[in-house]
């Protein structure tokens, strides 16, 4: 029973974490975010899966908010309330279609929904994979007492300049992780999210003593 108990024990601390990061820095200066701020805009994703959408863009603020604390952030909701108050509903919803189809932002309305953001920055997500579950690890006297979760998540990331209408910045980052557990609990959304945006946002420019701003 002893060994039994050990088993379990090492079974449930076991994790893996697998990820690759990917940026271009194209114009976005060091103290550029903190002194102009940035917004997100609402995410892409596939079909299937637009109801991750509004939790994706929550997870990749907070994840910016946490790691740029002196960072001025409009979150998606915030934005989208922007957008109403100034009537500019239908032509977001037009950029947003464009977007899909030509991975443009209309510059016109980009720098619109900047000022009623009262931000200069604007983060277009886009989700292009999400995978989760589970197979079987560790089993005792016939039963299965272990589950290996695994989950993948693979996401791009622009930064638009919404006084020019120019992509200041972008990167994608995959990631897998996978862990041994008794529970039934899986690999969740939230959890890739938050990972994957803080291995993102530190390839984001800084500057030189290494605070931002």
């Amino acid at each position: 029973m002893a060994l039994c108990a050990s088993l379990m024990l090492a079974a449930c601390t076991r994790g893996q974490l697998n990820y690759n990061v990917e940026h271009t820095g194209l114009s976005l200066g060091a103290t550029d975010l903190e002194a102009h701020g940035i917004g997100f805009l609402t995410p892409a994703a596939g079909t299937g899966r637009e109801a991750d959408k509004q939790a994706l863009a929550q997870s990749f603020a907070k994840a910016l908010s946490d790691a740029r604390p002196a960072l001025e952030i409009r979150g998606l909701a915030e934005v989208l309330n922007g957008v109403n108050k100034a009537n500019l509903d239908q032509e977001y919803k037009a950029m947003y279609r464009d977007y899909l189809q030509t991975g443009i932002l209309d510059a016109d309305v980009l720098a619109d929904v900047g000022e009623t953001s009262r931000v200069r920055y604007l983060a277009q997500l886009s989700l292009a994979g999400f995978s989760q579950g589970n197979r079987g690890r560790f089993s005792f006297l016939g039963l299965r007492m272990f589950d290996t979760k695994q989950g993948n998540l693979r996401i791009f990331l622009q930064i638009w300049d919404a006084e020019s209408g120019t992509v200041v910045w972008e990167g994608s980052g995959e990631l897998n992780f996978a862990y041994d557990t008794g529970r039934e609990d899986p690999v969740t959304f939230a959890e890739l999210c938050r990972m994957t945006a803080e291995r993102l946002f530190a390839e984001l420019p800084v500057a030189d003593n290494g605070k931002a701003g």
